[in-house]
């Protein structure tokens, strides 16, 4: 029996105040939710992997924010959040050449041990979505990096999955957010998610304002554009 994918339909975004403390209580904390099928989809990746490409050993929850802090502003920041846009533009558009040039300078850009890891958790998450129907832009992709002639990088195989799904810009990049903290701090699962500045919410949102998208930037426009209001 082929396995049931859920379908995202664009939603206007939540009025999630951000709370600018970095120890904030739970269970209203922003980012203590998600979206339930998307920690479905990543559950082969958790299983398999003990970090994408964020990494931390730390045991208290002060020096994982450290860590995470690093990690956003040396990584998701310059480089992931960029490649995750350009990624979800390529495969709205159907144009899988630009997606295939998005995932060859994500390999360039980061370094090889990072690259490693995402290719890995790339590949698990291909192999997670084989059973979905009308792959479009993701099937495409599949196919490049069977072959060999595409890296397979997890952000770029993100993208195309949240195309298909319609996800929205602002979900695309706090759920690849929210993976990144779960894998890495399996080991300490009593670890709140990250708040504020360093929220998933809040560091999307930051990302989205870089590449100069302001309004309503959670609902997918007809065109396949960034909405904005």
């Amino acid at each position: 029996m082929s396995t049931r994918f859920p379908v995202r339909r664009p939603q206007p975004a939540s009025a999630v105040p951000v709370d600018i403390r970095l120890h904030a209580p739970l269970p209203n904390a922003e980012g203590a939710g998600g979206l339930a099928w998307v920690q479905w989809l990543f559950q082969s990746v958790r299983a398999q992997r003990t970090a994408l490409i964020f990494q931390t050993d730390a045991v208290e929850r002060v020096q994982a924010l450290v860590d995470w802090q690093r990690f956003t502003e040396s990584i998701f920041l310059p480089v992931l959040a960029p490649a995750l846009l350009r990624g979800w533009r390529s495969a709205q558009q159907g144009d899988d050449a630009a997606l295939a040039v998005c995932d060859k300078e994500l390999n360039s850009s980061l370094p090889s041990a990072l690259a490693e890891r995402s290719i890995a958790g790339g590949a698990i998450l291909l192999d997670q979505t084989r059973g979905a129907k009308y792959q479009a832009a993701l099937g495409r992709f599949r196919v490049r990096v069977d072959d060999g002639t595409s890296p397979g990088h997890l952000a770029m195989v993100w993208s195309a999955v949240a195309v298909l799904f319609q996800i929205p810009p602002l979900d695309l990049l706090s759920e690849y957010l929210r993976e990144e903290w779960i894998v890495a701090t399996q080991h300490c699962p009593h670890h709140e998610v990250p708040q504020g500045p360093l929220g998933f919410l809040g560091l999307s949102t930051k990302a989205l304002h870089a590449a100069g998208i302001h309004g309503d930037f959670s609902v997918v426009g007809e065109s396949g554009s960034l909405s904005q209001t």
